[in-house]
């Protein structure tokens, strides 16, 4: 039996090796201190400019360093970018509103509200860093609005003064990780892709050996479409991270298509149900052998050799013969996963500076997974600004313009996050009534035996670098954040510091009140739980594909696809396995219907084309399948029969396995 010391390396003579212990040290606390290092250095320095400058409110450019400098380079420098956006955005929004409202403090606070509730709504709406630049916007106007609470008059001063103190914690941020650039998000990018790659191929292989599918199988491929939304992030984190891979986002974005693309097709060969015979046995085992060997090309190690070997397969592929539809639907399966894994190398090959031929960036809509979601963030946010900015200034609380910021970070920075967000919000709570504690110790204790900037500096450095050592584990990670992003606003370090033991406890219960404030608005307006998110998704989908199989072009078909992948994206962990593959179902059946109105037919063909998607849309399930059968064998004969047979298998077998999916929108069982 193996002994292990308390550091979890071997008991012996060769136990405590230094090497051993630091690489030890590195592998598993390495990032944890390098994140630290580099948070406390980015505060510090923003402090030490506006200091020099002689700002008087030095800690609001501090807190943003802090905000900016996240865990992820490409993710920080992305984040900054948009964060002057959404600040800009902000400051102007609420300039403006100043100048309309100026003598009319009830309207002034009614739009400033309607406003963060706007952002709010957008936050939901948009995708990536976009919606960060939203929830930031409204924040940006809740600080300007409190800042002139007493004075609306110097409200574009004021403004001008935020704003540039809000650009100086963005600068000290952006130059510290510059000049700490470890390229960290390429490599979580290319363990993401190698890891997404490698279970795609291994239970696609598994699905097409088996004629039926275990739950097993099915959990794996709900896991990999689970990865779509953190290969979303991590996209686009890296690609800020580079010119040359921001001049490639083409091909690192068609990662992202290929892999639904993939999910689709395995989805298709596990519903197939297997058909008796030979030659269908004979048709898997082939293609499947074809995806194992590229599998098994080492894909992290040589992207190349499988880029080079996926080409020569979808060259077999193309020159295999067709023997009708299952043919049809398995090589198009095959197909699908092959370039997943070809698109997997190329950008593989992209982060790792290799040259790679540029493709076209595929241009998105913009698409909303669930209106009543969107609808809810906004109102939650509107409501929550408007309610702490009344009793704020009915009660004449000198410091309630901090209750009034902190609430609209609360409803606006965790609104995002989905089901997640009471907890995250709860969390922020927490995070900032352990910071009041702390803080007083701080303040009363520490703080006034430091005399000289220097040794309020290293002070500094030694609380920010414990807060991000915290802040970048596991362990509850929002409750430390909240500490790092209210430590400075509570001990109040302008130019000068100013040691008041009432203003420091009545800003600090500010700042309690106004977290409390959105948590209590996350329990009034609740985020829908993923039972019932899902159900709305399901049955919006399938009403969507109804609308769309009446319509005579594809066009509203590609938008509702768009629509579909995004609620993909978007689903909540708590998803139950049979609601992530009732998704994927209408997904696999959109695409199915897009492959046959697309497809060149002739009247005979078109006139069962139609008449089987009507049936289908009326939920007739079997008259749909006997006016889609007839076309599959009237379209045998044509040159565009596998195509036209696999798509209607694909459609077929939604109709004989799941066909309470088709008619009443319940979730499937696989």
């Amino acid at each position: 039996m193996s002994v292990t010391s308390r550091l979890g390396l071997p008991m012996g003579s060769q136990a405590h090796r230094p090497l051993k212990v630091i690489l030890y040290l590195r592998g598993s606390l390495g990032q944890r201190l390098f994140f630290a290092f580099r948070l406390a250095i980015s505060v510090c320095l923003a402090l030490a400019i506006t200091y020099y400058l002689e700002l008087q409110n030095s800690f609001w450019a501090a807190t943003t360093a802090a905000i900016v400098c996240q865990a992820n380079f490409g993710a920080s420098l992305q984040k900054g970018r948009y964060r002057i956006l959404g600040t800009l955005t902000g400051a102007l929004v609420m300039v403006a509103l100043l100048g309309l409202f100026a003598q009319e403090r009830d309207m002034l606070i009614l739009s400033m509200a309607l406003f963060c509730g706007l952002c709010g709504f957008a936050a939901v709406a948009l995708q990536g860093f976009a919606a960060y630049a939203a929830a930031l916007a409204g924040i940006t106007a809740t600080i300007i609005f409190a800042d002139t609470l007493t004075d609306p008059t110097n409200a574009f001063f004021l403004s001008l003064i935020r704003v540039s103190e809000i650009g100086i914690g963005i600068g000290a941020a952006t130059l510290v990780m510059l000049v700490t650039d470890l390229d960290q998000a390429g490599r979580q990018l290319a363990g993401l892709l190698e890891r997404s790659a490698g279970e795609v191929a291994s239970g696609f292989v598994a699905s097409m050996a088996s004629a039926t599918e275990t739950d097993d199988m099915r959990a794996a491929r709900r896991e990999a479409t689970h990865a779509l939304a953190p290969l979303n992030a991590a996209i686009e984190a890296t690609i800020a991270g580079s010119p040359h891979r921001h001049a490639r986002r083409g091909n690192l974005n068609a990662v992202r298509d290929a892999l639904l693309a993939a999910l689709v097709g395995w989805r298709n060969v596990g519903h197939h149900p297997g058909r008796p015979g030979a030659d269908g046995a004979a048709t898997r085992a082939h293609l499947a052998e074809l995806v194992r060997s590229l599998a098994a090309a080492t894909i992290g190690r040589d992207p190349a050799t499988l880029k080079a070997a996926s080409v020569r397969t979808l060259r077999d592929l193309d020159a295999m013969p067709g023997a009708g539809s299952l043919d049809g639907l398995l090589k198009s399966a095959t197909r699908d996963v092959v370039c997943y894994l070809a698109t997997t190398a190329d950008a593989l090959l992209v982060l790792r500076g290799c040259a790679a031929e540029v493709r076209p960036i595929r241009r998105r809509r913009l698409v909303i997974d669930d209106p009543l979601l969107t609808f809810l963030a906004g109102f939650r946010a509107f409501a929550a600004v408007l309610a702490i900015s009344i009793f704020a200034i009915v009660t004449g609380w000198s410091s309630g313009s901090f209750a009034i910021v902190f609430t609209a970070v609360v409803t606006l920075v965790f609104v995002a996050r989905d089901d997640a967000a009471p907890a995250f919000a709860r969390d922020n709570a927490i995070g900032t009534t352990l910071m009041a504690v702390a803080g007083g110790l701080i303040y009363f204790g520490l703080l006034p035996a430091f005399t000289t900037f220097p040794a309020l500096l290293c002070l500094l450095f030694l609380l920010f670098a414990m807060l991000g050592f915290l802040q970048a584990g596991t362990w509850h990670p929002i409750v430390f954040l909240a500490m790092t992003i209210s430590a400075l606003p509570m001990l109040g370090l302008g130019n000068p510091t100013t040691y008041d033991a009432a203003a420091y406890f009545n800003l600090c219960l500010a700042i309690i009140v106004g977290n409390l404030a959105g948590v209590l608005f996350f329990v009034v307006l609740p985020v829908p739980s993923p039972q019932l998110r899902m159900r709305r998704l399901i049955t919006h989908s399938l009403h969507e594909l109804r609308a769309c199989m009446r319509r005579e072009t594809p066009d509203r078909i590609e938008i509702w696809t768009q629509r579909l992948e995004r609620r993909l994206e978007t689903a909540p962990a708590g998803a139950t396995l049979a609601d992530v593959s009732a998704l994927l179902s209408l997904l696999a059946v959109g695409q199915a219907v897009i492959s046959l109105k697309s497809a060149q037919l002739d009247a005979v063909e078109r006139h069962f084309l139609r008449q089987g998607l009507d049936a289908l849309a009326d939920a007739r399930l079997d008259a749909a399948r006997t006016h889609l059968g007839a076309m599959a064998g009237a379209a045998a004969a044509s040159a565009m029969g596998d195509r036209i047979g696999a798509a209607i298998a694909v459609i077929i077998d939604a109709i004989d396995g799941h066909p309470h999916l088709l008619t009443s929108g319940g979730a499937a069982t696989a």
